[in-house]
């Protein structure tokens, strides 16, 4: 506690992004972790979206910053990160990159006119889902390899996973909303690309990846009145910086809408972004361990860099503090 006797209250939020986001998101983990000494772990609550999702999940496990680095570093991983990683006994099978359908039969073209008369902020990304047709790789692996790292049920602390109802176009938060699941199935759900992963069905439903919704998620914590809300998101740019595709100028835009409504009841926010030097440089890499390591350096570089600025003095302040109440 802190001496008026508060408890200082910390969300993490890890973004969608594939095999780059899981590079970014172990890149600012372990900057965060050698530069202020706050540990990840020790997040009050976790959102995570598709890559997100499982590293939300290997936190949680009991997997460090450090142990999350290692894999891209090559340094050894201490011995509790290294029995929970001899766990994974299951292969992970990834399709080749681009669509897996065998028709062309749109998998709820709904979606498109719900986004267009039903009111709201447009999704695009819902209304383009609606329109692919169901992929059909399978995302199995994805679920054991998660239930093999954290054989529990469910995390004890708050972790919210998000994903999007494909019938009716709306976000699943797991760990929140009154949804009976296991974390390998949240985890598959969560990363169920469209075209690509077949929906992952829980009770009857039908659920992708939730990146759909939002890359990040992060207005799910608004109403929490959190000090702290740090955001891991390797598929932005800061809006001072030029966006250099329609999906980082959206993804851009909705994040800041969401970054508005936590600041709106107080809540202090850190925000670590890929630079457009980091994504210029990430265009053409194969998702291939070398390329893996290269998104890890920029993204631990681009997050020192954030944290040595002054605008971070107030973030690095409520880490402190939190650090103070262990």
């Amino acid at each position: 506690m802190s001496e008026n006797g508060t408890v200082t209250n910390i969300g993490l939020v890890l973004s969608a992004g594939g095999f780059s986001g899981a590079a970014h998101h172990s890149g600012v983990l372990d900057a965060l972790f050698k530069a202020t000494g706050w540990d990840a772990r020790l997040s009050d609550v976790i959102v995570g979206t598709s890559a997100g999702s499982l590293t939300a999940i290997s936190l949680r496990a009991g997997i460090s910053p450090s142990d999350l680095a290692s894999y891209y570093t090559g340094a050894p991983m201490s011995v509790e990160g290294q029995k929970i990683v001899d766990r994974v006994t299951t292969s992970l099978k990834m399709p080749d990159s681009g669509l897996t359908v065998d028709n062309k039969i749109p998998s709820k073209p709904t979606l498109l006119l719900k986004e267009l008369f039903l009111g709201g902020r447009p999704r695009p990304m819902v209304a383009i889902a609606g329109l692919l047709p169901e992929g059909k790789a399978d995302g199995s692996s994805f679920a054991e390899r998660t239930s093999q790292i954290h054989p529990e049920t469910w995390p004890d602390k708050p972790t919210w996973l998000c994903a999007v109802d494909l019938d009716s176009g709306k976000r699943a938060v797991f760990g929140r909303d009154d949804i009976k699941t296991d974390v390998g199935s949240a985890v598959q759900a969560s990363s169920a690309i469209p075209g690509r992963f077949s929906p992952t069905t829980i009770s009857g439903k039908r659920y992708i990846d939730g990146g759909v919704h939002s890359v990040t998620n992060s207005d799910l914590l608004a109403a929490l009145q959190l000090d702290l809300v740090i955001i891991s998101s390797s598929s932005t740019l800061v809006a001072s910086q030029e966006k250099n595709s329609l999906s980082v100028l959206w993804n851009s835009r909705t994040l800041h809408k969401e970054i508005e409504q936590i600041r709106s009841n107080g809540t202090e926010i850190i925000v670590f972004e890929p630079t457009v030097s980091d994504l210029k440089a990430r265009d053409g890499l194969e998702p291939t361990k070398d390329a893996a390591k290269e998104i890890f350096k920029m993204s631990q570089t681009s997050a020192f860099a954030r944290l040595a600025k002054p605008q971070s003095n107030k973030a690095r302040a409520v880490l402190e503090e939190s650090i103070s109440q262990i």
